[in-house]
């Protein structure tokens, strides 16, 4: 399993952490391809023209905004911290020497170092619900395809800025965390996507017995394309909802 999967995989537990206790935690599918027109002369053989050059980016957000959920966030830098957490019981157990990220209680937040299998997609992620209360990306339960996201970042590589990006959704996702490091990963070349991408991830119901839902199981369950694999009740499955969104 590649470090970027079992980060995303361990993440879950700090998303949930504070959806129903008082602990603090320590702060894709691709489009079509353009069309390819043939050109024919008297003298020469039908020609291609060339595709456009992918448009690849390791970027850092620094803020997001989604117009259409009232969200305008500053996105704070997440930092890679050893995972201590514990699995309900008669839940399998979590490797020994993993890792996770640092959610913050409040807002939101992006990895600061890049990692391997995240090529051309920024990240973004935070809690759906801190202690009861609703987190910002509660809202995503009512975001849709074809909305629209806006973006400031820095690219790590070049340094160089970026101001509002625009990215429109392409889909809603339903995971554990099994099928949510598979969707968000690639596990080479050919698996990068031509265009940047946003990645959206919040909690959707902790792992445990008698869980409830942390967003409105109707409004979740009618937008998202379901990639759980086995039963969504069953209580050791940790739901996620991803929103991917690319660049235009």
């Amino acid at each position: 399993m590649s470090r970027v999967r079992s980060i995303c995989l361990l993440l879950t537990v700090l998303l949930g952490a504070g959806c129903s206790s008082s602990s603090t935690p320590t702060p894709s599918p691709t489009g079509a391809p353009p069309t390819v027109v043939a050109t024919v002369s008297a003298t020469a053989s039908p020609t291609e023209s060339p595709s456009p050059e992918p448009l690849l980016q390791d970027l850092r957000v620094t803020r997001l905004t989604i117009p259409a959920l009232g969200i305008d966030s500053e996105v704070q830098r997440s930092q890679v911290i050893p995972d201590t957490s514990s699995v309900p019981p008669g839940c399998p157990a979590l490797p020994a020497g993993q890792e996770t990220l640092t959610v913050p209680e409040h807002g939101i937040a992006t990895p600061e170092v890049a990692f391997e299998g995240l090529e051309n997609k920024a990240w973004v992620f935070g809690h759906s619900r801190w202690q009861g209360e609703p987190g910002l990306l509660a809202a995503l339960q009512d975001i849709t395809v074809g909305d629209e996201l806006l973006v400031d970042g820095v690219d790590r590589q070049t340094g160089a800025s970026v101001t509002r990006q625009r990215y429109v959704v392409e889909g809603l996702y339903l995971t554990d965390r099994e099928s949510g490091g598979d969707l968000v990963t690639a596990d080479g070349p050919a698996e990068i996507p031509p265009r940047p991408l946003v990645i959206l991830q919040t909690s959707v119901r902790e792992s445990g017995e008698n869980r409830s839902w942390l967003l409105d199981e109707e409004k979740v369950l009618a937008k998202a394309s379901n990639l759980i694999q086995g039963d969504v009740d069953d209580p050791c499955k940790y739901l996620l909802l991803f929103v991917i969104a690319r660049a235009t």
